[in-house]
C-alpha cells in the first residue's frame, strides 16, 4: 500500500513523469530480479550528510525545545530505520542528472509515470507500507509550515526534506520504515528488494548521451534475453539538429 505525504497535501497527476538515472549493472540487476532496490538512507549520507537529519531543523526551534544528545541520537537512529527509492520528478530529461548519478559514460535512465510505479509496487508487494511524497528543498519551508511553538519536526520531515542546495534533484521519494515491517531487516543489510511489475513500470529505457553507439544494441540484447521489450533509444541531447 502506497500513501501520498500526508503533511504536505500533496495531490500527484498519474502521468506526472518520473526518471532513474543508473548505471548498467544496476539495469541488469533490476532486469534480473525485477525488484526496486530501497537502500538504506544511511547509504545516501555519502552524498549528503544531512540525509534524514533532525540537525538541520534545530535553528528553527526557536525555543530549543530539543537537546542536542537527543538530536544526535536521533540523527543516527533514523536513517539507520529507513529505507527510499528516489526518482527524478520532472517532464524533461535532466542534463546534471546524467552527470550526476551514473558512474560513467553507460548510463541509463529508467522513465516511467506515478501512475506506473505505483501500479507496479501494488500489483506485487502490497504488503508494503510506502509513503510517498515529493522532497521540500530548505528546512526553512518546512519550519514555516509548522503553527506549534515551540515547534516540532517528525521522523518525515526529517526524511522528506534536503537543503536548497540539491534542489536540482526534484526529487519524488519512496520511504519504508522499519517498523512497518512485518519481516526483521538485519541491520547490516545496505537495504531491501522490493518485487515489482516491470512491464507495468518503465514507459522507456533510456542511454545516456555520453555513451558509445554500441550500447544501444547492447541495452536490447540484455533486455530482451530477460523477456522485455521494452523501448530503448539513446537519448538526443547531444545530438545536432542540422
Amino acid at each position: 500500500m502506497i500513501f501520498t505525504q500526508f503533511f504536505k497535501k500533496e495531490v500527484y497527476s498519474d502521468e506526472s513523469e518520473i526518471w532513474r538515472y543508473i548505471d548498467f549493472s544496476k539495469l541488469v540487476d533490476l532486469l534480473d530480479s525485477s525488484c526496486l532496490f530501497f537502500p538504506r538512507l544511511t547509504i545516501l549520507r555519502d552524498i549528503d550528510p544531512y540525509e534524514g537529519s533532525f540537525i538541520p531543523f534545530s535553528s528553527h526551534d526557536k525555543k530549543g525545545g530539543s537537546s542536542k544528545k537527543l538530536l544526535k541520537e536521533l540523527d543516527k537512529a533514523l536513517p539507520n530505520d529507513t529505507f527510499v527509492s528516489c526518482w527524478y520528478l520532472s517532464d524533461v530529461e535532466s542534463v546534471a542528472l546524467w552527470k550526476l548519478f551514473p558512474k560513467n559514460d553507460e548510463g541509463i535512465a529508467i522513465k516511467s509515470n506515478i501512475g506506473k510505479l505505483v501500479q507496479s509496487i501494488e500489483s506485487k508487494s502490497s504488503e508494503y507500507t510506502i509513503y510517498m511524497g515529493s522532497v521540500t528543498y530548505g528546512h526553512e519551508k518546512v519550519a514555516d509550515r509548522k503553527t506549534n511553538n515551540p515547534k516540532s519536526f517528525s521522523g518525515d520531515d526529517a526524511v522528506f526534506t534536503k537543503r536548497q542546495c540539491f534542489e536540482h534533484e526534484k526529487e519524488l521519494r519512496l520511504v519504508i520504515y522499519t517498523y512497518d515491517l512485518t519481516t526483521p531487516v538485519l541491520h547490516n543489510s545496505d537495504g531491501l528488494k522490493i518485487e515489482v511489475n516491470l512491464d507495468a513500470m518503465i514507459s522507456e529505457i533510456i542511454i545516456s548521451p555520453e555513451a558509445p553507439y554500441w550500447i544501444e544494441d547492447l541495452v536490447k540484447r540484455v533486455t530482451k534475453k530477460y523477456g522485455f521489450s521494452f523501448e530503448i533509444r539513446q537519448s538526443t541531447l547531444n545530438k545536432l539538429l542540422f
